[in-house]
């Protein structure tokens, strides 16, 4: 598995020294092997669910992660991703649900309710 060198200023990412075009500021990074799973943080007012992208080490987005079916309100955006003890990718959603994603199409699947 090898690190995909990048850097984050001003909410923009850099991989390899090329700007990443993403529609929003970057709020998180995780590395998941050869790309990165990247956060962004919509701006206040703005819905936008699919909030999660793959970005591979060429600048390339790979994929966008699926909206939660979950909940009732209209805004619910990912607001943490992070790897698990397994080496999956979680993004957790503020209305207390955690998702395992899919590392090869941004799928997801219930991993854990916590409220």
């Amino acid at each position: 598995m090898s690190t995909v060198e990048f850097r984050v200023e001003d909410g923009r990412l850099f991989i390899g020294g090329g700007l990443v075009d993403l529609p929003y500021a970057v709020g998180e990074v995780v590395e998941c092997g050869d790309f990165l799973a990247v956060r962004v943080e919509p701006a206040i007012g703005i819905i936008f669910n699919r909030n999660v992208f793959a970005v591979a080490r060429n600048g390339k987005v790979l994929w966008q992660i699926a909206e939660s079916p979950h909940g009732t309100e209209t805004d619910k955006p990912y607001v943490v991703i992070f790897r698990d003890k397994d080496e999956g990718l979680v993004a957790a959603n503020w209305n207390g649900v955690d998702y395992l994603v899919n590392l090869e199409c941004g799928s997801i699947s219930t991993k854990t309710f916590n409220k």
